[in-house]
């Protein structure tokens, strides 16, 4: 439904509860009017999963797990938005993280998203902390009427598919690029195959193949599990994509594609179970990789979203030159002879579904230089898939906005125990084989809130698995 009449004097109001030195009682009273006011749009699950997948983001894909994630939406209507905003958070009182962009169909609604959000917030007494956000929302809570201390301490891990397939192809590169070509060598001497598994194409045996294998998965993990979502094989089925490895005709891994905003994807899901041979994991991503860029790809959603979001300038990710990647890498345009001599008498994936080999391009030859390079792919750059893995976190906390001294010190020391003890930058470093992207995201909170202690554990106790 579209909400487009004005309500400019009522949001002005809205307004006027932050920039100006009301009392405390009248504050309070607006407040709790504002969170009040009228019946909360319908927060129906296929609702939500629909615009998850038309204007969301690697984050908002887990607000899907409902009885973890809970959903806000606006009781007054936000004109700039053709639809009522959705904000998934996580609760632990007094805390609310709110986890991720709010969902708009235009980044001009973001603002009066976030002022009334803080509004409900404030009117429960919580405190809001939000978590996961881009650029456009950061600069949103960093300034203008919020002036916010903001941070970060993440990235969102993008690849691009084209690339990661030329990289494979080419020669020489750094300890990761010969760690995945190492690693693709041992799929395919091991004639591990990978194929995409339509949705009307899954039997019931093979959904209990899966089953077991990520239950084994699961309890062959160890020390303490901090993440953002769980992994739920068949969570919104509907739009997803599903590519399989196989072993001796045994399925030995899975990888799970979400759709999120134009012509991007998250790999929501990407394991070989404890019986895959090595190199399983890189061989199930290298392919759908190859599958996303060899073959022409069509936007699944409705023309009339696709047309608005690119009216409206939603942020993509940014395409990576080719020519950059092999400058930071240290590579050759030539392809590698061993892999390529390596390839030519064994069994790959691709000669069991018929695809071609991953050394064959899918476009025209690898030239002599760097610089002339042709274009990666026929499509305009902007229509190129890309392709991330989500979040993972950095190695160190650094402050952005409003926030210095003693604060940023305590901050980074106890950022800097928590990787000590959970590990979590390991993530990072795989991907960094398929030449991942850091797009930094960021932690926005108020500057006079205390976030210590208290707000970090409250945030780690709701990401505990």
């Amino acid at each position: 439904m579209a909400f487009r009449f004005a309500f400019s004097s009522m949001f002005r109001a809205q307004e006027d509860i932050y920039v100006t030195s009301e009392s405390a009682s009248k504050t309070s009273d607006a407040l709790s009017w504002i969170a009040e006011l009228g019946d909360a749009p319908s927060t129906d699950k296929s609702e939500i999963a629909e615009l998850v997948a038309s204007y969301g983001s690697s984050s908002a894909t887990a607000w899907l797990e409902f009885e973890r994630y809970k959903i806000w939406r606006p009781s007054i209507p936000i004109p700039q938005s053709s639809f009522p905003p959705v904000q998934g958070y996580l609760r632990s009182d007094p805390y609310i993280f709110a986890w991720g962009n709010p969902l708009v169909s235009d980044p001009s609604a973001l603002t009066a998203t976030a002022a009334a959000f803080r509004a409900w917030c404030q009117a429960q007494k919580l405190r809001l902390v939000w978590c996961c956000v881009d650029d456009d929302m950061e600069k949103v809570l960093s300034g203008g009427m919020f002036r916010w201390s903001t941070l970060t301490c993440i990235v969102e891990d993008v690849i691009d598919p084209q690339i990661v397939v030329e990289v494979v192809k080419m020669s020489g590169g750094g300890s990761d690029i010969k760690d995945l070509k190492k690693n693709l060598r041992r799929a395919e001497r091991a004639k591990v195959t990978v194929r995409e598994v339509q949705k009307d194409e899954w039997t019931e045996e093979q959904k209990r193949e899966v089953e077991q294998g990520v239950l084994a998965w699961k309890e062959s993990r160890k020390g303490i599990q901090i993440a953002s979502t769980s992994f739920q094989s068949w969570l919104d089925f509907k739009h997803r994509r599903y590519w399989v490895a196989e072993h001796e005709g045994v399925i030995v891994g899975l990888l799970i594609l979400a759709p999120i905003h134009p012509s991007t994807y998250q790999i929501k899901n990407a394991v070989s179970f404890p019986t895959a041979p090595r190199g399983t994991s890189e061989e199930l991503i290298y392919r759908v990789m190859h599958d996303l860029q060899n073959a022409a790809h069509h936007d699944p959603r409705p023309i009339e979203i696709q047309t608005r979001q690119k009216e409206c300038s939603l942020p993509l990710f940014p395409n990576v030159e080719m020519s950059a990647v092999m400058a930071r890498a240290g590579m050759s345009s030539d392809h590698d002879d061993d892999v390529l001599s390596n390839s030519s008498g064994s069994s790959s994936s691709s000669n069991s579904s018929g695809a071609p080999s991953r050394f064959d391009s899918p476009g025209p030859s690898p030239v002599s230089s760097a610089s002339s390079l042709p274009p990666l792919s026929p499509m305009e750059p902007s229509k190129r898939t890309m392709v991330t893995f989500g979040v993972s976190a950095s190695d160190s906390l650094t402050p952005v906005h409003n926030l210095s001294g003693w604060k940023i010190t305590w901050l980074g020391k106890t950022y800097g125990k928590i990787m000590e003890v959970t590990g979590l930058t390991k993530r990072g470093d795989f991907r960094n084989k398929f030449q991942s992207e850091h797009v930094p995201s960021y932690v926005c909170y108020p500057a006079d809130m205390s976030f210590g202690i208290e707000g970090v554990n409250s945030l780690i106790n709701c990401l505990r698995q």
